[in-house]
């Protein structure tokens, strides 16, 4: 099977991961994969697996952006591959764009995945449109089905994300290296209790309801230190508005932007608790709460969204109802007087997640077929 991936970048984010296990998988699997995308950071690791990469951005949004729909056109009729899978809007319309004047017997299948809470649009329904649509969540097949009621129920599939138990094993601690540059980077967590909210610093994430219950928390642990680890926009002037809350309660040197890092896995299993607190919309899925919990490390979050769902599997004492502050500092407190254990647990793993979704592109083409 030839599978073509079509996204805005190989940059760290979810949906990226997503594509770049996925060929991973593939690859192994003996398939053909393809991704075109804008070249990232994850660009080395996909080519590392054998997959092909086209380095095209098909998700800049600037009228240049439409010559790759006849480019495409002409790519996917010589090479004819048999799936064509967009995991964004504007790459999914080229993707749509190229396709329709494509004899039908050159045409792959078309499979989106809706990674996310897209605004209701005409633009966004192109990620209802697939043959196949993937959520990630049953919350975000919940939301596709509601807001494009036109769709088949039976063509939307929830496809959970997958977390490698080999990359995330349980137990797992960094080395001295890691901590001595962590250390030399930011001196002020040397000796501290680290909390830990991963994610870009986007304003749904939850930041400021973390950077107020570190300032409430410190009176009972002294010792405490919150990291925000994840990348901020270029330009963008949220973080200094954090930097300000934290000034204004108090804790500017308790509180760390870490930035975008390669590192994620080490800050999270450094720290005695692990957050997700995004508020509205909720997280599709959230990957980081099950890396966090295969490693063992306790995560609270909000339990809505793709966070309950993984909660109810594998640490349902971790969920707090949405903007229960309370109940969160109260939980939060209680974590670090008494540090709970996590079991071992086996869902969302990344080979059943890669399975189900070869399933997915399997069941399109034998549908084809007949």
């Amino acid at each position: 099977m030839h599978i073509v991936q079509a996204l805005v970048s190989l940059n760290l984010g979810g949906s990226e991961l997503v594509a770049v296990e996925l060929a991973e998988y593939a690859v192994a699997q003996g398939h053909r994969v393809t991704v075109i995308a804008a070249d990232g950071p994850l660009g080395e690791r996909l080519r590392a697996c054998g997959a092909e990469h086209l380095d095209w951005p098909l998700g800049k949004k600037r009228p240049g952006t439409l010559k790759y729909v006849s480019r495409l056109r002409k790519w996917l009729a010589r090479e004819q591959p048999d799936v064509l899978h967009a995991h964004s809007r504007l790459p999914a319309w080229i993707c749509h764009l190229a396709i329709r004047k494509l004899d039908e017997g050159q045409r792959p299948a078309f499979i989106t995945t809706v990674h996310g809470h897209y605004s209701v649009s005409r633009y966004s329904a192109i990620m209802a449109s697939g043959d196949r649509v993937i959520a990630v969540s049953d919350a975000i097949r919940d939301y596709t089905l509601h807001n494009y009621s036109r769709i088949a129920s039976d063509r939307v599939v929830t496809v959970h994300g997958g977390i490698s138990h080999q990359a995330f094993p349980y137990g797992y601690q960094p080395d001295q290296a890691w901590y001595q540059s962590v250390f030399s980077e930011f001196p002020k967590l040397e000796n501290r209790r680290l909390i830990c909210l991963p994610g870009r610093l986007s304003r749904y994430k939850g930041h400021a309801d973390f950077i107020e219950l570190v300032s409430l928390l410190l009176p009972d642990a002294p010792d405490l230190h919150g990291v925000i680890v994840g990348k901020a926009k270029p330009g963008s002037r949220y973080r200094d508005e954090l930097e300000g809350l934290a000034r204004s309660y108090g804790v500017s040197d308790r509180i760390t932007f870490a930035g975008a890092r390669l590192d994620m896995r080490d800050w999270m299993a450094a720290s005695e608790v692990v957050y997700s607190l995004c508020a509205d919309p909720p997280e599709a899925f959230g990957r980081t709460v099950p890396e966090a919990l295969h490693m063992g490390v306790p995560v609270v979050g909000w339990n809505h969204g793709g966070v309950k769902e993984i909660l109810a599997a594998l640490f349902p004492q971790g969920a707090v109802k949405p903007g229960d502050r309370g109940h969160l500092l109260e939980l939060s407190r209680s974590f670090l007087s008494d540090r709970p254990q996590v079991a071992r647990g086996d869902a969302f793993g990344l080979r059943e997640s890669m399975q189900n979704t070869m399933a997915v592109y399997q069941r399109v083409l034998s549908g084809r077929n007949t």
